[in-house]
């Protein structure tokens, strides 16, 4: 028996109204409250930085795809985004040249060597992010405490971000006030210390549907359960999970990084899977690991299997057996 085919409409066609570039730029205005809050509580090096980061990031593109005789195409957002993000979770107290690396090893390596943008398997900027973390370990462990440029005290309660704080200052998360986790009167990375800013910024991105709900969800909420469990065991060992869920990359992993197009899922049970998967591997690597963050690389596993993940299917209503 002949094979169906696959049968396509005569034009016109609707046109859903997205593109690459308006995609790149509604995320780039999604991340802009971070960055604003960056600013707030460190200061003028944070716009530096991300600055520097952007810079690298659209000449590493440009000149890639020159060199290689490719159509130019900065002007869609992919590179800007790349490196905004890229900026967003270094530290101000990183040299100058650390986002330079990063954001050009996230562009080609990360992106340009697999045939540019959408078929790149893993986060571009996690693994730029990734390259410098492993490369310069000690210059990345650096974070300054928060200064707040006017209304706010500084936050006093943490001298190290608050992961490390965990593992080895486990006593004083206890008075650590919830509001300044909230906000990101805490020392940490330039867009990932405010919960707030992180959390505007992923509801704009869900009203403007550039993302659904289900790996955002699945993945805080899942981190939350993992936390949950073992903090009620013992407390004394294992720390609040809202505690977990207010610091570090938690946030802006959830909405931001898990969410790249193209190394996420597409189906709803895949999304749901792939969330809970990265927030209980980044509770497994944050507890027991050997790095006090677990979301980098909880997203990166994750990526990997995503093709996988994507072959949980519903099955078809109506769908005629084949008969040979």
């Amino acid at each position: 028996m002949k094979r169906p085919g696959f049968y396509v409409s005569v034009s016109p066609y609707v046109h859903s109204g997205n593109s690459i570039t308006k995609t790149s730029f509604q995320t780039i205005a999604a991340l802009v409250p971070a960055l604003l809050a960056g600013w707030f509580f460190f200061g003028w090096p944070a716009l530096k930085i991300v600055a520097i980061s952007i810079v690298a990031a659209l000449a590493a593109e440009f000149l890639w795809q020159k060199a290689l005789g490719l159509p130019v195409r900065i002007g869609n957002g992919s590179a800007l985004l790349t490196g905004f993000l890229l900026g967003l979770i270094l530290s101000t107290e990183v040299p100058w040249w650390i986002p330079v690396i990063g954001a050009c090893v996230a562009v080609i390596v990360g992106k340009q060597i697999f045939g540019g943008l959408g078929n790149n398997p893993f986060s571009s900027v996690i693994v730029g992010w990734s390259f410098v973390q492993i490369s310069y370990n000690e210059l990345m462990q650096d974070f300054p405490s928060p200064e707040p440029l006017f209304l706010l005290e500084p936050g006093e309660y943490l001298v190290d971000i608050p992961m490390v704080t965990i593992r080895e200052e486990f006593d004083m998360i206890g008075d650590v006030p919830w509001l300044d986790l909230f906000i990101g009167n805490v020392p940490g990375g330039i867009g990932t210390v405010s919960v707030l800013a992180v959390l505007l910024g992923g509801a704009y991105l869900l009203f403007k549907r550039n993302i659904t709900w289900h790996i955002p969800l699945s993945f805080i909420v899942s981190a939350w359960i993992f936390g949950f469990i073992f903090w009620r065991i013992d407390p004394d060992i294992y720390a609040n999970p809202t505690f977990h869920i207010f610091s570090g990359w938690m946030m802006l992993g959830a909405f931001f990084l898990a969410t790249e197009k193209g190394t996420a899922p597409v189906t709803v049970p895949a999304m749901i899977c792939y969330g809970i998967g990265c927030g209980v591997l980044t509770m497994i690597i944050r507890i027991w690991g050997g790095y006090v963050e677990g979301v980098p690389f909880a997203i990166l596993l994750m990526n990997g299997v995503t093709p996988l993940l994507d072959r949980i299917r519903p099955r078809a209503a109506g769908r005629i057996k084949e008969i040979a």
